[in-house]
């Protein structure tokens, strides 16, 4: 392999990218590798470009900076009528953010090499935030023009729908909310907009609403007490997408 492409939508600040990067050096060591980057926040191309800066071992690593937005993207790339193809295609939580998840999955597979992978990484459809979008999805700020309420489980049943051969992992993880419980915790309330999606959901909400939302977070759908604390299940979602 003379080079190695890869292709990161709303990568952000690019942590993740990076990490990812040194996984494809070990395994492809002293090949070149080409990254472009779609990311429409400046902000965040700024950031990233810091930390590139900062890293070592980039010396075969070529950076594409592309500031606009997927469907901005998916546009140029259409009007050029480039044939360009990636191994590597990433799309780590973004789909919240793309109205037409299904096209732009479609669009980007179309133009992967043939052994390459596409990595999308979303909320676990067995998450806590899951089974609570799913009861609260008509009161909680969680389904807006801005970010979709979308789960792996969805994405994945549109991927086997169209035909698209995929394999679907669970990450892990849990979020410690017990002092989303403790009565004046600063800490405690920003944990509990951090979960609703809700902004100063502590002080805004309703009593009674609150009261059945702080309820439901402790039910074993959402959270595993234990040791006396509430642990929220945050799992995230891997779907590998084959060629």
């Amino acid at each position: 392999m003379s080079s190695v492409n890869v292709l990161g939508i709303g990568s952000g600040t690019g942590e993740m990218d990076l990490q990812m990067l040194c996984k494809i050096q070990e395994k492809h060591p002293g090949v070149h590798i080409n990254i472009d980057i779609v990311e429409p926040s400046a902000d965040h191309i700024a950031l990233f470009k810091d930390h590139v800066k900062k890293s070592q071992n980039l010396e075969n690593v070529t950076f594409n900076w592309h500031q606009m937005t997927s469907l901005e993207f998916e546009k140029q790339i259409k009007e050029k009528h480039e044939e360009k193809t990636w191994d590597f295609i990433h799309m780590i939580e973004v789909l919240y953010y793309i109205n037409n998840f299904e096209e732009t999955i479609q669009f980007f597979h179309q133009h992967l090499e043939e052994n390459g992978k596409m990595l999308i990484i979303l909320i676990s459809g067995n998450s806590g935030w899951a089974y609570l979008r799913k009861k609260y999805e008509t009161s909680l700020p969680i389904n807006n023009d801005i970010m979709k309420a979308l789960t792996t489980h969805q994405v994945k049943d549109v991927l086997e729908k169209i035909g698209l051969k995929c394999q679907h992992y669970d990450l892990p993880s849990v979020t410690d909310i017990t002092k989303c419980f403790t009565s004046g915790s600063q800490q405690g309330e920003l944990l509990l907009d951090f979960v609703t999606h809700a902004s100063n959901f502590s002080k805004t909400a309703p009593p009674d609403y609150k009261a059945e939302i702080m309820q439901f977070l402790q039910q074993p759908e959402c959270s595993t007490i234990k040791d006396n604390q509430i642990l929220f299940n945050s799992d995230l979602g891997a779907i590998i997408v084959e060629p």
